[in-house]
């Protein structure tokens, strides 16, 4: 982690004359401005609300559209804070996403996961702005996406997609016409120099529907929402290498003679560690048991 972390004080970055970065190292904010809105892609966790707004007022910028790229905690609990912040601005988000977090055993787990990530980021000298939520994201009267929306931001063009396989309400943001991508987990966890943990956690399948997708568009800078951007051959060598890694894993657990509970102990040891500690045990647990089950449910035959 230490060759490729970027510090606090490199944010925002300028990835293009009108596209920032926003957040840090963990979790990677995307500012879009046109000349006549501004959409914010990605919201983060409460703990880095107020840094986000800092670097928002340092640009000069409020945005006009706040959207969530999809509901798991580390990509919407940041959002009752900037929609506080900004009343204005229209929310979207993926149809899905709003009875993901309404279930009933959703809340306390972003909850608790919410709490969890503040206090490891100030484990690592990144102190929150504000106490952690206590209770869930509202998504009640935000504009639901079904399938594909663009936002005409003036002489840029957001394009959001939603897309299947990592998450429901699920969606990638595109700059067509400078071919950037906002990715946030389609292509996986990323652990720059080490590889990718594939995230398929609800269907294996449609999440290599989504990678292709992503292949054929591609994309000059393609934008995860953890641990940086890449660009030029890095970016097109970046979602090659997590799609071989992804059908490869799934090759694995399907002709693994090892039991489930084993597969998934043994992909939690192997990715619990760096950026991944920053989320608590029982939920990277729980997510090598998903990506076991929804292996070996599979139709693809790598």
């Amino acid at each position: 982690m230490k060759n490729h972390f970027i510090p606090a004080n490199k944010f925002p970055i300028k990835i293009d004359e009108n596209i920032f970065i926003l957040g840090n190292y963990f979790f990677n904010l995307f500012l879009i401005i046109g000349d006549r809105q501004t959409a914010l892609f990605e919201v983060g966790i409460s703990a880095i609300v107020d840094t986000v707004i800092n670097q928002m007022e340092h640009l000069d910028i409020s945005p006009d559209f706040i959207i969530p790229s999809h509901p798991h905690s580390d990509h919407i609990t940041g959002l009752p804070g900037l929609a506080k912040r900004y009343p204005k601005a229209g929310i979207m988000a993926a149809k899905g996403a709003k009875e993901f977090i309404e279930h009933p055993k959703a809340a306390p787990l972003l909850i608790k996961e919410d709490h969890f990530m503040s206090k490891s980021l100030a484990g690592l000298n990144i102190q929150p702005g504000r106490p952690p939520l206590e209770s869930i994201p509202d998504l009640e009267g935000s504009i639901v996406i079904n399938s594909k929306h663009s936002i005409d931001l003036g002489k840029i063009t957001l394009d959001l997609t939603k897309v299947d396989g990592h998450s429901p309400g699920n969606l990638i943001g595109a700059v067509n016409e400078k071919s950037i991508l906002f990715c946030s987990d389609s292509i996986g966890f990323h652990f720059p120099g080490r590889g990718y943990l594939p995230l398929f956690f609800t269907h294996a399948d449609s999440y290599i529907s989504t990678f292709e997708f992503i292949k054929k568009s591609c994309p000059s800078i393609i934008c995860p929402a953890h641990q940086g951007p890449m660009a030029g051959k890095k970016a097109a060598s970046a979602i090659q290498e997590s799609f071989d890694i992804t059908l490869d894993t799934i090759k694995k657990i399907k002709t693994s003679k090892l039991s489930d509970q084993t597969l998934a102990m043994s992909i939690f040891e192997q990715n619990y560690k760096d950026e991944f500690t920053l989320y608590t045990r029982d939920n990277i647990k729980n997510c090598a048991k998903l990506l076991v089950k929804r292996a070996k449910e599979a139709a693809i035959n790598p």
